[in-house]
């Protein structure tokens, strides 16, 4: 049994490693097509916000308001949702970039460096309700990985005299086909690449393990080798190993 397995242990991790490559080129196309701005999303999740912010509360803490404010999220192509008060504070955030932007904290405190910097530049020319503006537009872009695939859009809330009383951030796919999340083909080659990348992985220290115990090795010491330095640890296993010892006829 564990002379097959050893036989099939390269096999499966050549499989693994080519799954892992070819989820990697599949992937990548996948990326690339969402990072394509077709200019389709933003006009639909515009209206949505249009729709929202001709409300006109008086505050942003309206029942009514805020209720329409979450189910903003499950409007076609968002695919998150912040709202600021008008002194900045973020007071709700939900959807699939928001989760890192935490409830309570300001505009100026969730901004990144370069942006506050950029606003301190500007404090001579700018109003305190632009200020405002540019750093919550920044705390909703601070989580950054996916940016290139999404886009984001900032609205100010008026009241019914037409003054802010907050800022709507809303995020929304460059590309309609990621559909405001990621994408099931995006997530299944996520999970190929780390399965395949996992099988190959695993296998080589496995193999090692079995073919240095009749070689008499130390086969876990050379197993964890192989573990942590992969190829260039098998290498060197398979340049330094003991031959099997003769097998007894007759």
């Amino acid at each position: 049994m564990s002379e097959r397995l050893a036989r099939a242990l390269p096999w499966i991790a050549a499989a693994g490693l080519l799954a892992a490559v070819l989820s990697v080129f599949l992937w990548s196309s996948d990326l690339r097509l969402a990072r394509t701005d077709t200019g389709h999303t933003r006009p639909v999740v515009r209206q949505s916000a249009d729709a929202l912010l001709a409300q006109h509360p008086a505050s942003v803490a309206d029942t009514a308001f805020r209720r329409a404010v979450e189910q903003l999220q499950s409007a076609r192509h968002v695919g998150a949702v912040w709202l600021f008060a008008a002194d900045g504070t973020l007071l709700f955030a939900s959807g699939s970039t928001a989760a890192s932007t935490p409830v309570g904290r300001t505009a100026a405190g969730l901004a990144t460096a370069e942006t506050v910097r950029v606003v301190e530049a500007l404090q001579e020319t700018l109003t305190a309700d632009q200020e405002t503006a540019l750093l919550a537009a920044s705390a909703i872009m601070r989580e950054g990985e996916h940016n290139d695939v999404f886009r984001h859009m900032l609205r100010p809330v008026t009241g019914p005299d037409g003054s802010i009383v907050g800022y709507l951030g809303v995020n929304y796919p460059a590309n309609p086909a990621l559909g405001g999340s990621v994408s099931p083909a995006y997530l299944a080659g996520l999970l190929v690449l780390l399965t395949g990348l996992a099988a190959y992985w695993l296998s080589l220290p496995f193999w090692v393990l079995l073919d240095a115990g009749p070689r008499g090795e130390r086969a876990w010491v050379w197993a964890a080798f192989v573990l942590v330095g992969n190829l260039v640890a098998l290498m060197a296993y398979l340049l330094t190993r003991a031959p099997r010892p003769a097998t007894r006829q007759g």
